[in-house]
């Protein structure tokens, strides 16, 4: 009976064996296009096609462009136009009697037209505009540092997508050798008597590296879409990568630290941000100065009734406010500002030991990930030299040198980025 149950289950491992071979088989006949590419290939094709984020940096510079260059026109002056047409109810002058006679003297007839050109220029507000422009001037800055770190985000995505798929792919390899293996063996049990705790461990290891076959293949899909969807190839796209060459850059952790802190968006934001309050706190105390204008005008008055009104007269003149008293808001506002000040300048040298102290701990990250890259590639070249090329060993060995060599790339991508401002 035991027997006959061992030779049941062989069986229907078989068959289950069969029908996922076939499902496979049937999937790679219907498989897409094939494309050869290599890493820079990807990276240009990927940087052509990420035109929208690009798109979105370029916007952020030119509202912020625009609105500087709207803070910058309030240095000239402004020119306004009015037009002026009324009608009277009652009769405006005077009746005065002469010798029982009775005369009518208007000042402004019933129906009265005027137009006005008026031409104001500031004095002593050029110097509110001028903390203006530097406040617009500020943001414009930072829109940039951010701009160039949305760019620089594409390539590092790329470079992640291509080595994880390489490493999928070699995982794949070794999964398919591992279940091609274990098939080879069941058939060759079925052959012979076997027990039955044997064909029960060879069936769960046979179903085991077919559900680790089902997880690689998943993995390879996956990371084949997000890197066609990056470079801009059709979803089902089979891509067959190049082996990329190693990288290799020498850079000390003192030059690295001066380069990211002149460089980071973030320490460009914060000093920005301290420009944009000392701005303010100019501004407050501004507010203790009278508001003096230059104006001029002219005036055309066609129904005024000569000779007490000309029809048409210029002027110039001078316009000063003052605000005298308002409960202390002034001085208020002075302490806020210089708080915010103070607060602005804490925050620079914060940054500046946030960006500071990234920079060393990718240095350190870059220089653990170059020893580990390094004694992997001396393990898969003697794989090269010894294994054959279609071993699961050397697939297993070149698995493991993509994987460092990617923390590595990633580890000096990070380091770049920290040192560009990007």
């Amino acid at each position: 009976m035991f027997r006959t149950t061992t030779v049941i289950r062989i069986l229907y491992c078989a068959i289950w064996g069969l029908i996922l071979l076939t499902n496979q088989g049937l999937g790679q006949g219907s498989s897409s296009e094939v494309r050869q590419i290599t890493l820079e290939e990807a990276k240009a094709k990927a940087a052509t096609g990420s035109a929208a984020i690009t798109k979105v940096g370029l916007l952020g510079i030119d509202a912020a462009k625009y609105h500087r260059q709207a803070a910058q026109a309030d240095y000239f002056p402004k020119l306004s136009a009015d037009f002026l047409n009324v009608h009277y109810n009652k009769f405006l002058g005077q009746t005065i009697q002469i010798f029982r006679r009775e005369a009518s003297v208007p000042l402004f007839g019933k129906d009265w037209t005027a137009v006005a050109l008026t031409v104001v220029q500031p004095v002593t507000q050029l110097l509110q505009v001028r903390q203006a422009v530097n406040v617009a001037r500020a943001d414009e800055e930072i829109a940039r540092a951010k701009s160039a770190q949305m760019a620089s985000q594409v390539s590092e995505n790329v470079e992640r997508a291509y080595f994880a798929l390489l490493i999928a792919q070699r995982r794949r390899f070794i999964a398919e050798k591992k279940v091609d293996r274990l098939e080879s063996g069941s058939q060759l049990a079925s052959t012979i008597a076997m027990p039955v705790n044997k064909a029960m461990e060879s069936q769960t290891a046979f179903l085991e590296a077919k559900k680790d076959l089902a997880a690689a293949d998943g993995d390879v899909e996956e990371w084949s879409h997000s890197l066609n969807a990056l470079i801009g190839f059709p979803p089902e796209t089979k891509l067959n990568l190049t082996v990329p060459e190693p990288v290799s850059e020498v850079v000390s952790l003192t030059q690295a630290t001066q380069q990211a802190v002149t460089n980071s968006p973030e320490v460009v934001e914060a000093e920005q941000t301290l420009v944009k309050a000392k701005a303010a706190s100019r501004l407050s105390k501004l507010e203790y100065v009278p508001g003096v204008a230059i104006t001029g005008g002219y005036i055309n008055q066609p129904q005024a009734v000569l000779p007490l009104l000309p029809q048409d007269f210029s002027y110039i003149g001078f316009i000063a406010t003052l605000n005298i008293f308002d409960f202390g808001k002034r001085e208020n506002t002075v302490k806020e500002r210089n708080t915010q000040v103070e607060m602005a300048e804490a925050g620079v040298a914060m940054t500046k030991t946030k960006v500071a102290a990234n920079v060393q701990k990718s240095f350190l990250e870059l220089q653990r990930s170059e020893k580990l890259r390094d004694l992997t590639r001396r393990l898969a070249v003697g794989y090269e030299e010894t294994a054959l090329e279609s071993s699961p060993a050397r697939a297993a060995v070149e698995a493991e040198m993509f994987q460092a060599e990617m923390d590595y790339r990633s580890a000096l991508t990070q380091l770049r980025r920290l040192m560009e401002g990007r």
